[in-house]
C-alpha cells in the first residue's frame, strides 16, 4: 500500500525536462544539469580560443544566475562546469594540463603553487588519458564532498577543499581568469532562460514532496515493524510469566505441610517469576530495535539479493530476456557485473545464430530530455561495441533507445532504471 502510495504521487509531481538548450559552436549546451541530486541551471558558455583555434566549449551551471565570477569562484554551493572538446590538438592531455597549471599560478602569490602540489598531481592524473574531439568532461563541486572530475560520465577522481574549487573555477570566472574573455563573459552571462527557471522550481518542489512521502512512508513502516515487535514480546513475556506463576503454585501445594521450605519455595518462585520478566522485557525492547534498524535496510537487501541471485542463472531462450545490464551515474562503462552478464548473452547467441535481439535502453528521470537521449545512446553503443567483440554480428541486434524512465525519487528506483535490456525478437 505505501509503495503504490509513493508511486502515484511520484506521478503527480514528476516534471518535464527542459526542452531547449543553448548551441555554441554546433555543441548543444544543455540548459539543466544534475550534480548530486541538485538541479543547476546554465548561467553561461562560450568557446575558448588559443591562437585563432576553438580548444572547447564551456558553460557553467549554478543553482541561481550570477554575474559575480569571484563570488561564484568563492562559493560553498553546488556548481558545474562542462568542457566540450573541439580540437584535440590544443585540447591534449598536456596543453590542458599545462593551462590548468598556468592559471593556478597565476592565481597564487608569487607563483608559488607548492601548497597545493598533492592535489595538482591529482588534477594532471584525472586529464592524463588521451582526449579526442567531441569528448565532455564535467567538473562538478559539491559542498563537504570536493570537486569530482568525470570524462564522458565516468568519474576520474574527486579532490577536496573548497580552496582548491576557489583556485580550480577560478581560471574561467575570477578577476584572475586565464581564458579568454569571450569565454569569461560567456560563463558569467548569467541569462537564465525562464524554462530553465520553471524546471528548477519544479524539480525542487517534486524533490520536497518525494522527500516527504518517503519519510512519511518510513516512518510509518518503522512503527508498525515496531508495533508487531512489541506486541510479540509482550505475548512472550506474559506467557513466561504465567508458566512462572504456575511453576511457583505447583512448588507451594507440593510443600504445603512444610511451613520453612515452603516460604523459600515461594521466594525463590517470585525471583524466578521477577527474572524472567526483567529478561522478557529486556528481549522485546532489543527484537524492538532490531526491527527498526531492519526496516530501514529490507529494501536495499532484496533488491541486492535479487540481482546476485538472477546474475548466478545460466542463459537459456526462457530467461534470456530476465537479466538487464545496468549503469553508474552520468555513466556508459561497463562495470565487471555488466561484462558477466553480456558475455553469457552472447555465449547463448553463438550457439542459436538464428536468433536477432533487440536492446532497449533506459536511463533514471534526472536530467534534461536530451541528455538522457544522448546518454542512452552511448550506453546501447557500449553494449553492442562488446557483444560485437565478442563475436556476434551487429546486424543481429536492433537497439532501442528510450531515454529517462520516470520513477521514484530514490537510489534504488533511480538505480533500477540505469539499464539495457534484452528481447528476443
Amino acid at each position: 500500500m505505501i509503495r503504490k502510495v509513493l508511486i502515484a504521487l511520484m506521478v503527480v509531481l514528476m516534471v518535464s525536462s527542459v526542452a531547449s538548450a543553448m548551441v555554441v559552436e554546433d555543441v548543444q549546451v544543455p540548459e539543466t544539469l544534475m550534480a548530486g541530486d541538485q538541479l543547476l541551471i546554465l548561467n553561461g558558455a562560450g568557446v575558448r580560443n588559443v591562437f585563432l583555434n576553438d580548444v572547447y566549449v564551456g558553460g557553467l551551471w549554478l543553482e541561481n544566475p550570477s554575474a559575480d565570477g569571484n563570488a561564484i569562484a568563492g562559493a560553498d554551493e553546488p556548481m558545474a562546469i562542462r568542457i566540450h572538446v573541439l580540437n584535440d590538438f590544443f585540447a591534449s592531455s598536456k596543453h590542458i594540463n599545462d593551462a590548468f597549471k598556468k592559471g593556478f599560478r597565476f592565481a597564487m602569490p608569487r607563483g608559488d603553487i607548492s601548497s597545493i602540489q598533492g592535489e595538482l598531481e591529482r588534477l594532471e592524473a584525472a586529464f592524463a588519458d588521451k582526449i579526442t574531439d567531441g569528448e565532455e568532461f564535467d567538473l562538478i563541486y559539491l559542498p563537504g564532498t570536493g570537486t569530482s572530475i568525470y570524462k564522458e560520465g565516468v568519474l576520474k577522481d574527486t579532490i577536496p577543499g573548497l580552496e582548491f574549487k576557489r583556485l580550480f573555477f577560478g581560471i574561467w570566472v575570477s578577476d584572475k581568469a586565464t581564458v579568454n574573455d569571450e569565454l569569461k563573459e560567456g560563463m558569467l552571462a548569467g541569462k537564465i532562460s525562464p524554462e530553465a527557471l520553471a524546471a528548477q522550481e519544479q524539480w525542487k518542489e517534486k524533490a520536497t514532496a518525494m522527500a516527504d512521502a518517503k519519510a512519511a512512508a518510513e516512518l510509518k513502516a518503522s512503527e508498525e515493524a515496531a508495533a508487531k515487535a512489541a506486541a510479540k514480546a509482550e505475548a512472550m513475556a506474559a506467557a513466561e510469566a504465567k508458566a512462572a506463576e504456575e511453576a511457583a503454585m505447583k512448588v507451594a501445594a507440593v510443600s504445603e505441610t512444610k511451613a520453612t521450605e515452603d516460604a523459600a519455595m515461594k521466594a525463590a518462585a517470585a525471583e524466578k517469576a521477577k527474572a524472567a520478566e526483567e529478561k522478557a522485557a529486556m528481549k522485546a525492547a532489543a527484537e524492538k530495535e532490531a526491527a527498526v534498524k531492519a526496516a530501514g535496510a529490507a529494501e536495499v537487501m532484496a533488491v541486492e539479493e535479487t540481482k546476485a541471485a538472477a546474475a548466478e542463472v545460466a542463459v537459456t531462450r526462457d530467461n534470456f530476456g530476465d537479466q538487464d545490464v545496468f549503469f553508474g551515474v552520468n555513466s556508459a562503462a561497463l562495470n565487471a557485473d555488466a561484462k558477466k552478464a553480456l558475455a553469457a548473452k552472447a555465449k547463448w547467441m553463438k550457439s542459436n545464430p538464428a536468433v536477432s535481439v533487440a536492446v532497449e535502453v533506459y536511463c533514471d528521470s534526472r536530467g534534461s530530455q536530451e541528455y538522457n537521449m544522448a546518454l542512452a545512446k552511448k550506453r546501447a553503443n557500449s553494449v553492442v561495441s562488446f557483444m560485437t567483440e565478442a563475436g556476434i554480428d551487429a546486424s543481429r541486434m536492433e537497439t532501442v533507445v528510450f531515454g529517462a524512465v520516470e520513477s521514484a525519487a530514490n537510489e534504488n528506483a533511480w538505480a533500477n532504471n540505469r539499464r539495457a535490456h534484452f528481447k528476443i525478437k
